[in-house]
């Protein structure tokens, strides 16, 4: 494969334009294959310190969106911004996604100038500002850092789009975390003396020379790979929220006349690009353990934006295990669902689309509390930013239908199963379909707005008075009920989410 992008990016600029078509055509295959293969768990685990530029914005929106990956907590440090200011917006941002339960952690403000670039980038929200109770409440990064380490079993990628002092300060302070530590993906471009994020703390990049822990180095030494007007198009043809989000942002005429000057250029960007599509770079061993990364040379922007473009993509795409994706094509359903399959997914996606059909198939019926709770086991899964088979999950619907039939739709959206071992079926039974939630020792409690499970508590009665219990007109009736709540119940609205 190497060996195919070297060849396509050397020939490139001789092609004739069919031919760079289909150049272009199979390199985007090849990477939506290479980055949307993976096992159900994911290969990078990672922590996040951000400096709060836009360019951040972009790769944390990378991050999230990777099936491959896991974010486990980011932290907000001073360099382009102060951290209060980076704390807001990195909040807001996760807010937007539905991504509130990874926790943000915030560094103490330096007695350092800004850069001059600071009073535009705080203009830029990252996302709408959002008043919840689910925001995370404000934490030191050492902390929040140092309680990931400690409670996680996997080795951590620590990744720095700002400055390497969060880093240096942990390791210093927690020298029994070194083991854990996988290895630490920096930007800032190695072949310019002083980058500003070294500029901001030196000392730390000189502390990790010595250190015996591997660190990368990624840089943008080009004066390519521009987010402009045709990176923009790249990433909109997908339907990923993320894709939309940076779309959005960059609507901002401070943004706008930046592009247009070809002042904005993939930077931190590269971290998230390089940790997922490694064969897109070149590493140059530097000293000790530290490695200096850059995109291969002479490859198009093309290549780069259609690599990011399938990023962005993966986080929206199911788990497969006995399909090469999952169907959508009407013909193959029933009347009545082939009716609304278009418009569903539009609105909740194809990850909802496909836990409601299986869920349906495997519980033996279309049904309410079943469906309700396939939505939840989605809703939980997005709060954590974790796919199937990772929450610990305990239900309060009790084992006699039709409430306990939301125990099917938990089980099949989320992967908590009986065979998993990671569902619980309480002795205490709630009326209001409820769950909790647990990952990496943080715990939530979901259940259904009260006036959402009164209403479906009126109609299920309606049905039993008006049809009689369990007769074919009774189920047709629910059959109804049930395809009216998948096709109109927002997973983000009909929920109540409270931290443990």
């Amino acid at each position: 494969m190497i060996k195919i992008i070297n060849t396509l990016a050397k020939q490139f600029n001789y092609m004739p334009m069919y031919k760079k078509i289909l150049a272009l055509l199979l390199v985007s295959l090849v990477l939506s294959a290479f980055v949307s293969a993976h096992s159900g768990k994911p290969k990078y685990h990672v922590i996040i310190d951000t400096d709060g530029a836009i360019d951040d914005m972009r790769a944390i929106s990378m991050f999230l969106a990777q099936n491959d990956t896991r974010v486990l907590a980011i932290t907000c440090s001073q360099g382009t911004l102060a951290p209060d200011s980076i704390f807001e917006k990195v909040n807001n941002l996760l807010s937007a996604f539905h991504h509130e339960g990874i926790p943000v952690g915030l560094d103490e403000e330096l007695e350092k100038e800004l850069p001059p670039w600071a009073a535009y980038t705080q203009k830029i929200r990252w996302a709408s500002s959002k008043s919840s109770e689910l925001a995370s409440k404000k934490i030191c990064s050492g902390e929040l850092i140092s309680s990931v380490f400690k409670n996680y079993p996997e080795k951590i990628t620590l990744v720095a789009l700002g400055s390497l002092k969060t880093y240096a300060e942990l390791v210093e302070q927690h020298p029994e975390y070194v083991d854990k530590i996988e290895r630490i993906v920096w930007y800032n471009n190695p072949y310019i003396d002083t980058d500003f994020n070294e500029s901001v703390s030196p000392e730390s990049y000189a502390y990790f020379k010595q250190k015996n822990i591997p660190l990368e180095v990624v840089g943008n030494n080009t004066d390519h790979y521009n987010v402009d007007a045709a990176y923009l198009e790249t990433i909109k043809s997908t339907k990923s929220q993320y894709a939309k989000q940076i779309a959005r942002v960059h609507q901002h005429p401070e943004i706008v006349s930046r592009m247009e000057a070809e002042h904005l250029q993939l930077w931190d960007d590269l971290v998230a690009l390089y940790l997922t599509v490694p064969i897109l770079f070149e590493t140059e061993k530097a000293t000790g353990k530290v490695s200096y990364v850059t995109v291969q040379n002479g490859l198009p922007d093309e290549v780069v934006n259609k690599a990011i473009s399938a990023i962005l993509a993966s986080g929206m795409q199911t788990t497969n295990r006995v399909f090469n994706s999952f169907p959508v094509d009407a013909d193959l359903y029933k009347p009545a669902y082939a009716k609304m399959l278009e418009s569903t997914i539009e609105n909740y996606g194809l990850i909802e689309w496909k836990a409601i059909s299986m869920t349906n198939e495997i519980h033996g019926h279309t049904g309410i509390y079943s469906i309700i709770g396939a939505k939840m086991g989605i809703r939980a899964m997005e709060y954590f930013n974790v796919g199937v088979n990772n929450l610990a999950i305990t239900t309060f619907a009790g084992r006699k239908p039709p409430l306990s039939c939301f125990n099917d739709g938990i089980q099949i959206s989320s992967g908590a199963t009986i065979g998993q071992g990671l569902i619980t079926v309480s002795d205490t039974i709630l009326e209001v379909p409820t769950i909790t939630a647990t990952f990496n020792k943080q715990k939530i409690k979901i259940s259904v707005k009260p006036e959402i499970a009164a209403q479906m508590q009126e109609e299920i009665k309606y049905g039993v008075k008006t049809y009689g219990a369990l007769t074919d007109e009774y189920w047709l009736y629910i059959e109804k009920l049930a395809i009216r709540y998948w096709s109109e119940f927002d997973r983000n609205e009909i929920f109540t989410i409270e931290k443990l």
